[in-house]
């Protein structure tokens, strides 16, 4: 047998190999995935549009660390405070948030995730306005929950603004 044969059959048996690997991989992921959807995306879209801070901070660890650029760098009890003055002042505005998710990773307990959002909101007699941001977060499993460890979002990259045509290129997330 020459030594293109040889490689050839090894390659063969390689793929063979590799492809069950590559399968068990992805059906893992998926699966966190869906965890990670029930436990932290869609009780996550319920405490923000109900402004129900106590359900929403639930979703965050103790030590969260929390950055944008509106409210800077905020720690832990600090951010979850500030959750709980906003959620507590009146709100005449309905609003509604959905996400979609362009990268998602995981190992054992910890996760990182990118994505955009969306937010709509309408008030009494005014049209229905739309807002748009692009999020990174640290995903921290901590007692079988996924949380949220870090967050990070901002309304436009490189100076440029995320816009409904950015938010249209994925699909919004179903629960």
């Amino acid at each position: 047998m020459d030594i293109k044969k040889i490689g050839l059959v090894l390659l063969m048996l390689l793929s063979f190999i590799w492809a069950p690997a590559q399968e068990e991989v992805s059906a893992e992921q998926t699966a966190i995935e869906q965890e990670v959807n029930q436990q932290l995306w869609k009780p996550f879209k319920v405490a923000w549009e109900a402004r129900n801070w106590e359900a929403f901070n639930a979703l965050h660890t103790d030590d969260v660390m929390r950055i944008s650029k509106w409210s800077g760098i905020q720690l832990g009890d600090e951010y979850k405070e500030s959750i709980k003055a906003s959620y507590q002042k009146k709100d005449d505005r309905k609003k509604t948030i959905d996400f979609w998710l362009e990268h998602r990773i995981y190992r054992e307990n910890m996760g990182y995730e990118v994505g955009y959002y969306r937010i709509s909101s309408e008030e009494p007699g005014k049209e229905i306005r739309n807002y748009y941001a692009r999020f990174h977060i640290v995903l921290k499993k901590v007692n079988g929950q996924w949380k949220i460890a870090q967050d990070w979002d901002t309304n436009n990259i490189n100076g440029v603004p995320v816009t409904e045509e950015d938010f249209a290129k994925g699909k919004v997330l179903e629960y």
